[in-house]
């Protein structure tokens, strides 16, 4: 199984150029034949939370957002991962959407540990893929013990994509080395699951930007890979010759 996190560079509240971002991005990684390529949270238009904006750029699921990425799982092949803005009856919430590699959303996850005037989802979901069981938690539901303790015993593989900043400083690599990331290795020992994290990047000129950079953490909270703190890189990571070597197969 080979994954690629994407920690998207984006122009907050530009979706359709963050899309073509995205595209210009998948061609690039295209080669490399990843089998599942994860986005961060909200993905294409930014972590927004004025009601104004919501009101603009949040879309229902299924939408023009999630047909736009069914196209492109089907294209490449792969399943794709990504947050978002969604719309629906009960108010806005942020969600994140599984689509696999025929274009057929498998699962659909709110975010539970959220604040207004976003709506909150209640269940953590699980959707049986090609390579076992994954769940999605999005930030900071990874930091919530009750959450947490939502995610079905099934599960394989968690997902969590974020839209992480630092108040301040916005990449911020010796915060980031000396609290942070430790911080998140704890969280996912609790959950005992292999961990794919996720981040945002926007502008380091933007105040309070999302810092991008992505994690793939083993089950007992030890780090298998990371792309550089502050960056766009992909991170792409073979997990089945690693099975083999060391006798870890969590699927």
């Amino acid at each position: 199984m080979r994954v690629c996190l994407l920690p998207l560079k984006i122009e907050p509240r530009n979706p359709a150029e963050n899309l073509r971002h995205f595209e210009q991005r998948l061609q690039e990684i295209a080669p490399h034949q990843p089998d599942l390529v994860c986005l961060p949270e909200c993905a294409f238009t930014g972590y927004l939370y004025e009601e104004a904006h919501l009101a603009r750029f949040a879309e229902p699921i299924p939408g023009e957002m999630t047909e736009a990425i069914s196209n492109l799982a089907r294209s490449y092949r792969s399943y794709l991962c990504f947050g978002m803005l969604e719309r629906a009856l009960q108010g806005f919430y942020s969600s994140a959407v599984l689509v696999d590699k025929m274009g057929q959303v498998v699962l659909v996850q709110r975010k539970i540990s959220e604040q207004p005037p976003f709506a909150t989802g209640n269940e953590v979901h699980v959707a049986h893929t090609e390579f076992g069981w994954v769940s999605i938690l999005i930030c900071g539901d990874l930091f919530d013990d009750t959450v947490k303790s939502r995610i079905d015993p099934r599960t394989q593989c968690l997902l969590v994509p974020m839209a992480r900043s630092f108040e301040g400083k916005s990449p911020h690599l010796d915060r980031w080395l000396k609290e942070e990331r430790q911080a998140y290795l704890e969280e996912v020992k609790k959950t005992g699951l292999l961990t794919l994290m996720v981040n945002l990047l926007e502008d380091a000129k933007v105040p309070e930007a999302a810092f991008g950079g992505a994690l793939i953490v083993r089950e007992d909270g030890e780090i298998l890979a990371e792309s550089p703190h502050g960056s766009d890189q992909a991170l792409i990571f073979d997990l089945m010759p690693l099975d083999r070597e060391r006798g870890y197969n969590p699927f």
